[in-house]
């Protein structure tokens, strides 16, 4: 376990190799003899290497907050970062009133429209000015993906409100912003109080299929979620199919849910008993997920745990606002009545365990992707300058035909190895002969003696059966998933074995000098693609597997995953069926047919949905399978520019005749590379933890 100290130091470690990249980087940048278009990139990665110790120094975990339509998500998100104002304003009534301004619009009817992310940034490392109430900008449903315009530093909250929500005044926005649909928003703030990045997300359903995709998105990238409730009111069949998406994704990937009741100051008043109504709000929430979410016919404790917490964000600022007025007493009560600091301390220590590390190792790897190629291709140039002018033709020789082999070996291994991924996959996938038996013999009689046609009651036969596919897609050691992990090693030996034949040596990092080859770097999660991106591969994926499409359901949440650049579980074939047999239950209550009928319906529909399960299985994995075969695609590509490159090294050293100046040409790139060599190797010690 990595406490928070732990998480400290790893963080100075990283910030101080980044920073000695970053400084490497703008060396070679004016190495001798280089091109502008080296120069030009070089200084690029400089400029990515200080967006990435901006990461290191701000976000490290990642945080979905979800619940129903003005539940207080955005209004609890602003007081996370301390970022909530109180202004004392005269009510319409004439009477002193409390109006509280955050990051994002907050008020009792819906309001946000659109995701939005609060990201924390370093304000040492340049970029906008995110002081104050931060930087917004946006990004439009008719832009191109990852292209976001600026709108300001600490915009009014009129101007907020005008990109954030659906029937909002455009007028607000900028003149060019009028007319365009917000496809999401981002608040950038250099001070915050939790290094967290914040999702607040509208909910599912959205009429906007971009949000939809982003939504999804944001839970592949969540390292933990918040379900937030408001004191108000409890929760209700409306939150339910929320509620069991949310608990079909913990199923699979296990990341934390807290749960959280915000706004207890406005529910205070007692009841008969002298319990205050927050308390009763959460006692009958609790008795609800008690109820509603079992395993084995018992509470699931482990998802909801302890159940609901009681914060007030409200009350944390009236306590800075009496403490500025010297009201030390009144401060400090508002302060432990509003329990902030507690959620903040679970959220620090959710990044001890686990999350923060990672994060920190996702910008190690990134680091090392930038430094990596320039690295070898300034040790390529050291060992040409190094070369007596006798031998420059004969290393040239050796790099054309080393070319050579790399062009005629690229397109042909990959369909050997297309090939091989195929039937790998198919061996996983032989118990799914088996999984409409399973799960006939499991519900069958259950689905017999429940009126499906309630609710409640599907929600009850629809957590069953999830669970039922869960375990015997996980089940030891011969569940599909179980096998999968051992094909997958087979076929990750297979990638390097074949590799190692076709380079003619017995060690891939020898058949390629001045490269790494490592299976790890093959397998490791691949960036975050964007969304065109992640269909093409599902595509891609599903017709070369046979799959004649993807399953709706479950390939968006595949697809988010992917994009988000996940190692996702095989299980995640599961998560779609929640949402498939909803709609077939909404189908349902629109006939008027008999119990009896209704629930041969629900049976029969099993063995259509056993087959769904095994495409999204297959999808899932050969998606895991694919991402091996790209990464070596793109190793093998970047490998030929560098001998590309090495071969333009040569022969502009044979051009140049012998000088004196050649010894000390040479000394400064060695120092050069070994500094290089050295960062890459401090940034390889730590990298994010891998899938095995």
């Amino acid at each position: 376990m990595t406490t928070t100290t732990g998480i400290e130091e790893l963080r100075v470690e990283l910030r101080q190799a980044l920073d000695r990249g970053t400084a490497w980087l703008g060396a070679v940048a004016d190495a001798p003899t280089v091109t502008e278009e080296w120069r030009a990139e070089a200084e690029r990665d400089a400029r990515l290497m200080r967006q990435l110790r901006t990461r290191a120094a701000s976000s490290l975990i990642n945080v979905a907050l979800l619940g129903a339509f003005s539940s207080g998500k955005s209004f609890l998100l602003s007081g996370l970062q301390g970022k909530l104002d109180l202004l004392q304003e005269t009510g319409s009534d004439g009477l002193p009133a409390e109006k509280f301004v955050g990051l994002l619009p907050s008020s009792p009817v819906p309001t946000t429209a659109c995701p939005a992310t609060v990201s924390p940034v370093d304000d040492t490392a340049g970029g906008p000015d995110a002081g104050g109430s931060g930087f917004l900008r946006v990004q439009f449903a008719d832009a191109a993906e990852n292209q976001w315009e600026d709108v300001g530093n600490s915009p009014a909250p009129a101007v907020v409100a005008a990109y954030a929500m659906q029937d909002a005044d455009t007028s607000n926005r900028l003149r060019p912003h009028w007319n365009r649909e917000v496809a999401e928003i981002e608040i950038l703030v250099s001070s915050f109080r939790v290094p967290a990045k914040l999702y607040d997300l509208p909910g599912f359903g959205s009429p906007n299929a971009i949000h939809d995709t982003i939504v999804k998105q944001a839970m592949g990238e969540a390292d933990c979620f918040i379900y937030v409730s408001h004191a108000s009111r409890t929760l209700s069949e409306n939150e339910l199919d929320l509620i069991r998406t949310l608990y079909a994704h913990y199923r699979i990937y296990r990341k934390p849910v807290l749960w959280v009741l915000t706004a207890i100051d406005l529910a205070t008043q007692l009841d008969h008993r002298n319990v205050p109504a927050w308390q009763a709000t959460i006692d009958r929430n609790n008795a609800y997920l008690r109820e509603h979410f079992t395993v084995d016919g018992r509470p699931d404790l482990d998802f909801f745990g302890a159940g609901f917490v009681p914060v007030s964000p409200a009350s944390e600022v009236r306590a800075a606002t009496f403490e500025a007025q010297g009201q030390t007493a009144l401060a400090r009560r508002q302060a432990a009545e509003s329990r902030m600091d507690a959620l903040r301390e679970t959220l620090e220590a959710l990044i001890g365990r686990g999350s923060g590390r990672y994060h920190l190792g996702k910008v190690a790897d990134e680091a090392r992707a930038l430094l990596g190629p320039r690295v070898s291709l300034l040790g390529e140039r050291l060992r040409t300058e190094r070369l007596p002018i006798d031998e420059l033709q004969g290393r040239l020789d050796a790099l054309a035909e080393r070319r050579r082999r790399v062009d005629a070996v690229a397109t042909r291994l990959r369909e050997e190895l297309e090939g091989r991924l195929k039937e790998h996959v198919r061996r996983a996938a032989r118990p799914f002969n088996r999984l409409a038996a399973h799960l006939h013999a499991t519900l069958d009689d259950e689905i017999r003696a429940t009126d499906v046609r309630r609710p409640v009651r599907v929600h009850q036969i629809q957590l069953a059966k999830t669970q039922a596919l869960h375990d015997w897609i996980e089940a030891a050691p011969d569940g599909p998933a179980r096998i999968w992990e051992r094909q997958l090693r087979q076929f990750k030996d297979v990638v390097t074995d074949r590799v190692r034949a076709e380079l003619g040596a017995d060690d891939p990092a020898t058949a390629l000098p001045g490269y790494t080859f490592d299976i790890n770097d093959l397998t490791m999660p691949r960036p975050r693609r964007n969304r065109s991106t992640v269909q093409d591969v599902l595509q891609r994926t599903a017709a070369f597997l046979g799959i004649s499409a993807p399953i709706v359901a479950t390939g968006t949440w595949i697809g988010g995953a992917a994009t988000a650049g996940l190692v996702f579980p095989p299980a995640a074939a599961v998560l779609g069926i929640s949402a498939l047999v909803y709609l077939g239950i909404q189908q349902r209550k629109s006939r008027r047919t008999s119990l009896e009928v209704t629930q041969q319906e629900w049976i029969d529909e099993l063995d259509v949905e056993a087959q769904q399960v095994r495409e999204s299985f297959e999808l899932a994995i050969g998606l895991q399978g694919m991402d091996v075969l790209d990464n070596l695609s793109d190793n093998l590509v970047r490998y030929a520019d560098e001998l590309d490159d090495a071969m333009d090294r040569v022969r502009d050293r044979m051009a140049r005749p012998e000088t004196q100046d050649q010894q000390a040409l040479v000394d400064r790139l060695r120092a050069t590379v070994e500094e290089g060599e050295s960062v890459v190797a401090t940034l390889r010690g730590l990298r994010a933890p891998r899938e095995e």
